[in-house]
């Protein structure tokens, strides 16, 4: 009896063991991965540089790049102003290095494109985004259920929720700036509930000791600072409005070397990393907004005039 139970046993083990690489292929056959999510730089001043996988760029503007592994890095009297294809301005100041560890997104809904006016972002996305020093200014769309968005730094996590949101940080602090939206503040990784911060609320987050974590002071924004802060997000949010992002059928897959025509800003200049084929049989293009054509005044002369 017990030798027919263990030969039942094997080979219902056995049956498990064929079965089980076909469910997981049919799994990962309901999985889709969405296109490989883009950053577009839409103003470029003074000297910068982009790192995109093992290749550094000058910043230009009205280019676009793969964002994931994307490393930005301003100098002294420089600025950047970027947005992701979720529809977040971002604002990088001067002496500033950011580094975007993670950012991808779900396919996009059918006929949603991220437009200049759109106010929801066109599918769910995650990203993760460090602030090694310097100052950024972020200006989200509605993130829509099931996003996330966290900018770290050496002393601080930000969970953003959407809205306008100041970041500056250096060795020794970190100054969040809420001006509109919802976001938590942590201080270190021991701090699991974080503090919710209010719109016109400042976080100031500070190194403490070896074996203690950070401080976190929550305050009003000082009067002096909020102008500063409301500059840097309103250049990113200004930028949400020269670009439009669409997603079209992808092309063959050109390297990274190919010269880049000036109306192609994907695919080109940053895009097209070997094996990027597992990302589907879509691609993300940017559009740079058209603006409207101002009428044309003529100014006729009195003495032109019939009778005159």
């Amino acid at each position: 009896m017990n030798k027919q139970l263990s030969r039942l046993f094997l080979l219902v083990l056995a049956a498990l063991v064929v079965a089980a690489p076909s469910g997981y292929a049919q799994r990962q056959l309901g999985k889709k991965k969405g296109p490989t999510s883009k950053i577009y730089l839409a103003e470029a001043v003074g000297d910068s540089q982009i790192q995109t996988g093992e290749k550094i760029y000058t910043a230009r503007q009205a280019t676009a790049f793969d964002a994931p592994g994307t490393v930005i890095e301003t100098k002294e009297g420089a600025h950047n102003a970027f947005v992701y294809s979720n529809g977040t301005g971002l604002f990088v100041d001067q002496n500033t290095r950011v580094e975007i560890d993670r950012f991808v997104q779900e396919p996009f809904k059918p006929n949603r494109n991220t437009t200049a006016d759109t106010p929801f972002e066109p599918s769910v996305s995650q990203s993760d985004v460090h602030v090694s020093h310097g100052a950024v200014g972020v200006c989200t769309s509605q993130l829509v259920s099931g996003s996330s968005m966290n900018y770290s730094t050496p002393q601080a996590s930000v969970n953003i929720r959407g809205g306008k949101v100041a970041i500056e940080t250096n060795a020794d602090e970190t100054i969040i700036d809420l001006l509109e939206g919802d976001i938590t503040v942590r201080g270190g990784s021991k701090d699991i509930g974080g503090q919710v911060l209010r719109p016109g609320e400042r976080a100031v987050v500070r190194s403490a000791p070896a074996g203690l974590p950070p401080t976190v002071t929550i305050s009003r924004i000082p009067p002096e600072a909020l102008q500063v802060s409301d500059e840097r997000v309103s250049v990113a949010c200004n930028a949400k409005k020269t670009v439009t992002f669409e997603v079209i059928e992808r092309k063959a897959d050109e390297g990274l070397d190919t010269p880049a025509d000036e109306t192609t800003l994907l695919g080109d200049a940053a895009s097209a990393a070997p094996g990027d084929q597992a990302a589907g049989d879509q691609e993300i293009v940017a559009k740079p907004a058209v603006p409207s054509e101002t009428p044309t005044n003529i100014v006729i002369s009195p003495d032109r005039l019939p009778g005159n």
